[in-house]
């Protein structure tokens, strides 16, 4: 049983999904969570992303993180087209894990840009989303943590 909380929400008209998790990331309940939206009718790979990983502690190893690459690079990360995921991080092993990641799908010809944060605020700048106010996608986040689905 996975210690992996996650949830999300789809936000067509904004081009954007919300995404929260927290408890205990490993690689297969990573996986079964994206196979779970990737599968909702309302996903498009060509929406950008908002993923909070602030509550999540990171089981992980460099060779997992590798077999993410593989994984996404044949599901989603060569497909579709460009566009932005920005991740939300609040502790040095998160920043690591996602920097790991981030140079690993860079050298597979992503249409992906990611970028790691601290905060929603300058994460939700650099997404430049102008259709939904940072209040109210902060308030989306916020509802998420409370879905844990």
């Amino acid at each position: 049983m996975s210690g992996l909380i996650s949830s999300y929400k789809i936000l067509k008209e904004h081009n954007l999904v919300i995404e929260y998790h927290s408890g205990i990331l490993d690689f297969e309940s990573f996986i079964e969570f994206v196979n779970k939206k990737i599968s909702d009718p309302k996903f498009s790979l060509d929406l950008d992303h908002l993923i909070d990983f602030r509550d999540v502690t990171f089981n992980t190893t460099e060779n997992d993180i590798t077999k993410s690459v593989g994984f996404f690079a044949k599901e989603i990360l060569t497909k579709g087209e460009k566009r932005n995921i920005a991740v939300l991080t609040s502790t040095p092993k998160q920043v690591v894990s996602t920097t790991l990641y981030k140079i690993k799908q860079q050298e597979n010809n992503s249409l992906v840009t990611i970028e790691i944060f601290s905060t929603n605020k300058r994460a939700l700048e650099w997404l430049n989303i102008k259709t939904i106010s940072i209040n109210e996608i902060i308030a989306i986040n916020k509802s998420l943590k409370r879905l844990k689905t």
